[in-house]
């Protein structure tokens, strides 16, 4: 396995313990394919972890050209990449306290020690679906079997991370309800090139610009496909949206 480890601040940890751990992590998955690249950069807020391994990278499709990892094109591509290779990207931010929590995307609440055992476990899970797609293990299994696996090879490799599932809480059935909550009904009438104005972008790019409506919102959508005036087409929050 190739580790590339990329940041903007300085870090609390070497290179050396990473790639010491990660291997602790990885103990008995065969990796030869796999390419990991870490960023710990301050940029961006949230922290995410993304596989990609159901299909070959290659140097040319090292970055992704929209959405959360587009930043990572500011690091630049290595120059010692395989020719095909499957990928993993971790990313943390390196403003947050440890030891803290984290509740992530699936309802587990995490508990991480430091920057480092957040990173590891974040990319432990991610090696939960290269072992799945790649090397067709963990057959059916998802993101709380990912969840569950990645805390397990954490434990079994010393590292002080905890995690549980969060209990449920049952929806009451509504007896009657609208085919749209009721902030969205202003848009129920819009149909394809109507115009909105971009109330919200969390990047700052189309705040204030105008937008056409691709198409009517489905029912019960929480978000509508527009064309932004570069021309690029988006499914952006109703929230983030004003009629014209």
């Amino acid at each position: 396995m190739k580790c590339y480890l990329f940041s903007d601040t300085v870090l609390p940890f070497t290179r050396e313990q990473l790639e010491s751990r990660m291997a602790a992590v990885t103990g008995g998955t065969e990796t030869g394919d796999l390419v990991t690249a870490i960023y710990i950069t301050s940029g961006i807020r949230a922290s995410r972890g993304t596989a990609y391994v159901q299909r070959w990278k290659t140097p040319r499709t090292f970055h992704a050209s929209r959405g959360y990892w587009a930043f990572t094109r500011a690091f630049g591509t290595p120059e010692d990449l395989p020719h095909r290779y499957k990928l993993i990207k971790v990313h943390v931010h390196p403003g947050r306290s440890y030891p803290g929590d984290e509740i992530d995307i699936y309802g587990w609440r995490f508990r991480y020690d430091s920057l480092l055992d957040h990173v590891l476990f974040l990319f432990a899970h991610e090696l939960h679906h290269y072992r799945r797609y790649h090397l067709s293990l963990h057959p059916r299994e998802g993101e709380h079997a990912a969840n569950r696996w990645a805390l397990q090879k954490c434990l079994e490799a010393g590292l002080p991370v905890s995690g549980r599932r969060l209990p449920v809480k049952k929806k009451k059935r509504a007896t009657r309800k609208p085919a749209l909550p009721a902030q969205y009904l202003r848009f129920r009438t819009l149909q394809a090139g109507d115009r909105v104005r971009i109330s919200t972008d969390s990047r700052g790019i189309y705040r204030g610009q105008t937008a056409a409506a691709v198409r009517p919102i489905r029912p019960n959508s929480k978000r509508m496909v527009i064309r932004t005036g570069d021309g690029k087409t988006w499914r952006w929050p109703l929230t983030w949206l004003d009629p014209l």
